[in-house]
This record gives C-alpha cells, structure tokens and sequence, in this order.
C-alpha cells in the first residue's frame, strides 16, 4: 500500500471496524479471490501487452467484478493527430445515469451524471513518469489523472471528484478534495497481492488476503455510492476518510501515552542495568539516564516511522542487514513461540 488518502493504520487495522469490511463474508472474498486470480493467470511481470489489451483482457474484467458491470463509457481514445485529453472512462451509479449521459449533445456534460473516471495505462507502465517512445501518450499518468480530475470536477458540477488510475497491475484511488493530491491517493499494488510471476513482493506490507478485500472495499461501486447505515449519508470513501483521521488521532495519543507512561520508564530501567557505573542516587546520573533514554527512544521511533512508510529501502533485501524491522519481527516470533530471550546475550543491542 502506498500515498498518503488514508492512514497505514487505518488500512491495517481501523478499516476492519467499519460495517463495509464487517459485511464482507469470508465466502465472498474467497469468490472475488479465486475470480479475479483467473483473470491474471495469463501475465507475468515481463508480459508485454499494449493498452487496449490491457483494457480489455484485465482492467474491464475486474471491473466487472467490482460492480461497474455495463456501467462505465469509454471515452475518447489516441487518434492519429494525437490523444485526446479526456480520461479513457466515465463510471456511472447506477443504469439510470449511463442512460442520461448518452442522451446528453455536448460529452462534456456527460460527466454530470457520473460518479468517478478512469485512466487506463498499458500492462506495468510506471505511472510516475513519461514514456517518450509512445508518441501518442507520452505523458506522466499521475499528472495525467490529477488534470483529468480538476478539468472533469467543473464540466460535472463537482459532482465527480474521485479518480482511478491503473495499469492492470497497480490500481490508485485518487480524490480531488485532497490538500496534496499528488501525494494524498491509494495505491494497491493488486498484481503483488495476487502472486503474478515477477512482480516485486513487499515482505512486509500487508497480508495478501487483507490486501485484497481493501481493494474490493476500497475500488468497488458500491463504496462511492451513499451508504444506507450512514446517518450522515455519506459515501464510503468519505465516511473512512472522516475515520481514518479519527483512527489517527486516536492511535497517535495512545502511542504518545503508551510510550511515555510505560515503554519509557521501562527503557530507562533496562538502561540503569545495563550499566556497570549506574548510581541511581545521585541526581546528576538520573538526568544523564533521562537524556540518554530520549535519544535512544526518539531514534527508535524515527527509523520504525520511516521503515513503516518505505521511506528507507524495506524492499530492498540488501537492506534486510541493517533494518530495525527485521529486529522487532524476530523478537516477536520468538516470544510468540514461548521463546526464551537471554538477558546477557548483546546481539540485538549490537545490531542496534
């Protein structure tokens, strides 16, 4: 999971409290699994195939699958002359609206009676830079739908204002309300998820099956629709926004409050202990103590932020030597095997 729409904690763990994620039985993922893993049987990372194909072999298909089945338009696509600047779809709600835009004269006024826009890219094009040997489209796909979004929000009376950006293997939900739109969007890499031969495994992102009932939350009609249970009548994607702040909030004072009521003081007295010349009596070495554990502690914390954002190289296998991750994933396996830590032993500390 990458961008920053919606909190990693709140992808992780918050989202499993909401009525959407709590109605999807285990039965019915385990058919959208095995439905959408038919799908991309065929490819490989190294598969080489255009956009139409692309279009027409994978993105259609799991769009269907997700419930926008005979409701999506495709848009104008390249000509000889150039590409057209319009997303490749418009989504629509419900039949109704499809058939209300096809009446329509102009096509900029198609966009009033749908619900989000797709931009479809060739199987695995990077989507954060150009492509210069296509001539046709050589823009960046990220700027593309980021203009698309702005340009669509006006002809549509601000009544579409979600995008998706794919290139069958990375889906990317994108909001034009966001204060950071090129950095506030969703990114699920679904062809990682799923196993496809060559794709980048990130070992430690998200448990597949939980990775891929987010994309089904997350990507599927439904959520852009307004919610029945929702006393606000909200969509989905904006009652988890509202709570994926709310997760935030509340995981960050828990944080702050565990961390300085208990992992502190505890931090500390492992410190004292360690040290051969500790005089726990005199005033001088406590507020040494208290310095030193601040700095070790403020470190700690920094690099698990940054490991936990992939803001350090955590796929990188060569790094696996250096990360504090591989750490703490260690020390909890071995204690949740009734493992015994040595209280001497300096290896963890060395690494450290």
């Amino acid at each position: 999971m990458e961008g920053k729409l919606f909190s990693q904690d709140f992808l992780r763990d918050g989202i499993r409290s909401t009525p959407s994620w709590e109605s999807q039985s285990d039965a019915a993922l385990e058919s959208f699994t095995d439905d959408i893993k038919r799908i991309y049987a065929p490819f490989t990372a190294a598969s080489s195939e255009n956009e139409q194909n692309t279009i027409a072999e994978i993105i259609e298909k799991v769009l269907n699958l997700l419930g926008w089945q005979s409701l999506t338009l495709r848009e104008l696509t390249s000509s000889n002359t150039g590409r057209e600047d319009v997303p490749d779809f418009l989504l629509f709600p419900d039949p109704q609206a499809k058939q209300l835009a096809h009446s329509e004269k102009k096509p900029d006024r198609r966009y009033r009676h749908g619900i989000a826009v797709l931009e479809a890219k060739r199987w695995m094009r990077p989507l954060d830079r150009g492509d210069a040997t296509n001539r046709l489209d050589p823009g960046t796909p990220s700027n593309q739908i980021l203009r698309y979004l702005s340009s669509v929000e006006v002809a549509s009376e601000r009544k579409v204002r979600w995008g998706i950006l794919t290139n069958g293997a990375i889906w990317r939900l994108y909001w034009q309300g966001a204060r950071s739109r090129s950095e506030e969007f969703l990114e699920i890499n679904l062809a990682s998820l799923l196993g496809v031969p060559g794709t980048e495994q990130d070992l430690f992102g998200v448990d597949p099956q939980h990775g891929i009932k987010l994309f089904f939350c997350l990507f599927q009609r439904s959520a852009f629709l307004r919610q029945e249970w929702d006393k606000e009548n909200r969509t989905f994607h904006e009652y988890a926004l509202n709570e994926a702040r709310r997760y935030e909030e509340k995981v960050s004072q828990d944080l702050g409050a565990r961390v300085f009521a208990t992992i502190f003081p505890q931090l500390a007295d492992a410190l004292a202990a360690g040290d051969p010349q500790a005089d726990t009596t005199s005033a001088a070495y406590l507020t040494e103590l208290r310095e030193a554990t601040l700095i070790l502690l403020y470190r700690l914390l920094f690099i698990l932020y940054a490991e936990d954002r992939n803001l350090l190289p955590v796929r990188d296998e060569r790094y696996d030597d250096y990360a504090l991750r591989k750490i703490r994933e260690d020390i909890a396996r071995r204690r949740d095997a009734g493992d015994t830590l040595s209280a001497s032993a300096r290896r963890y500390w060395q690494h450290l």
